[in-house]
């Protein structure tokens, strides 16, 4: 019984990290459970025809290297992928690309996991049941997830691809098998009598160990990009920092409003507008003199990249006005905006004030993203700024409880 629990343990410990990494949006588990037993009936048609293909090998280095490849590797990874495509892909629970990952290690432990009993039972047979568990906890069970990882990835990407689904569905699969070959070729290599007397089993054993270390890097690459993917699509605020800006900074958020600036105010002024505020508003020695007089601004970041800015500053006892708010239009609907107007307002609260004031293009649909906000409407201005254009805006205001 012992010795079954430690065939088993590293399969369930694996499954439960990725579980646990999955954090955003987590999968059902019915559908994590019917994929590791996908994982385990997996291995009996790929042992069937594994058994098969091997009858035809030898050990010679070219046919270590068919059987590592094609009779092994391929084989194995083939039915898992299978199972990943034509059960857990076409799912409706698989709705980002970490989904990919998830339901390939789970479909990889599940085979890894029969596949290990079949190992340490055989061997407890000659009384090296321990030895082999210990050794396939550390190696061989954490190589399958490492290669579930590799297929997962691309699985992933395929699914919410706009073209090329299919290459890299079998890019997934081709990663999978060419590092579980490679783990395979050198541990077989042990066993062929054109290398045995030449290369130390080490050095073999050495190779073998490099590939599984490179495919586990690998594999941790993947899953970290792939989370953050979830991370920001599911809880943004978690990556989401603000800083203050300096006058150092100005050239960023020059870059930042030159950016943001056509797709908010496309719609609602010309471009010669556009094109005239940002050089009145925006110019390097424009920004320098707002910071002068006092105006703050704060830059808004999701992880290091820079996503959004704003500026706010006092106008009288008790009232902030905020300036300026921008974010790039690919953080909106993410939060990004109400991230950094609570962060004014507390900062505000801290002060002494007891109102925020803003001023909104009275065409600009933001209006309803400030009244969400608790902002009201107080008044309606007309603002000349020269060259024939005005600033036709609503004054807003979001009264609050001081600190």
């Amino acid at each position: 019984m012992q010795l079954l629990s430690l065939a088993i343990a590293p399969g369930i410990a694996i499954c439960l990290f990725i579980f646990h990494r999955d954090a955003y949006n987590r999968e059902p588990k019915l559908n994590l459970i019917v994929s590791f037993l996908l994982g385990i009936l997996a291995v009996y048609p790929a042992a069937l025809i594994e058994r098969f293909l091997v009858s035809y090998s030898n050990n010679s280095i070219s046919g270590v290297f068919i059987t590592a490849f094609l009779f092994v590797a391929l084989v194995e990874e083939l039915m898992k992928f299978l199972a990943l495509r034509f059960y857990a892909y076409p799912r409706k629970s698989f709705d980002e690309p970490l989904d990919g990952i998830v339901y390939a290690v789970m479909v990889s432990m599940g085979f890894a996991t029969l596949e290990n009993i079949l190992y340490v039972w055989q061997s407890d047979q000659s009384g090296q049941g321990y030895q082999v568990a210990f050794m396939r906890m550390f190696l061989a069970v954490p190589a399958h997830a490492t290669f579930g990882v590799l297929m997962g990835y691309h699985a992933g990407k395929a699914k919410f691809a706009q073209h090329h689904k299919t290459g890299l569905l079998l890019l997934g699969l081709f990663w999978a098998t060419l590092f579980h070959g490679l783990y395979d070729f050198f541990l077989f290599l042990r066993e062929s009598p054109d290398v045995k007397y030449f290369i130390a089993d080490g050095l073999l054993l050495a190779g073998a160990l490099a590939s599984f270390i490179i495919g586990i890097r690998l594999s941790f690459i993947h899953l970290k990009k792939h989370r953050k993917l979830s991370q920001q699509t599911y809880n943004p605020m978690e990556t989401m920092s603000l800083r203050k800006a300096y006058v150092h900074d100005i050239p960023l958020i020059r870059d930042l409003a030159f950016r943001i600036w056509p797709t908010a105010y496309g719609q609602i002024i010309s471009q010669g507008q556009i094109d005239y505020m940002l050089d009145l508003m925006y110019s390097e020695q424009s920004l320098e003199k707002q910071m002068q007089e006092g105006n703050e601004f704060i830059l808004a970041y999701d992880g290091v990249e820079p996503v959004g800015f704003a500026s706010v500053g006092l106008t009288e006892p008790g009232v902030y006005k905020l300036h300026k708010l921008y974010v790039l239009p690919s953080q909106q609907g993410r939060g990004t905006g109400r991230f950094l107007i609570e962060n004014v307002i507390k900062a505000a609260k801290a002060k002494g004030a007891h109102a925020l004031q803003l001023n909104v293009n009275r065409q600009n649909p933001a209006i309803e993203f400030y009244k969400r906000m608790g902002f009201s409407i107080i008044n309606d201005v007309e603002i000349d700024i020269g060259n024939g254009y005005q600033m036709v805006d609503h004054v807003m205001e979001k009264r609050f409880e001081q600190v």
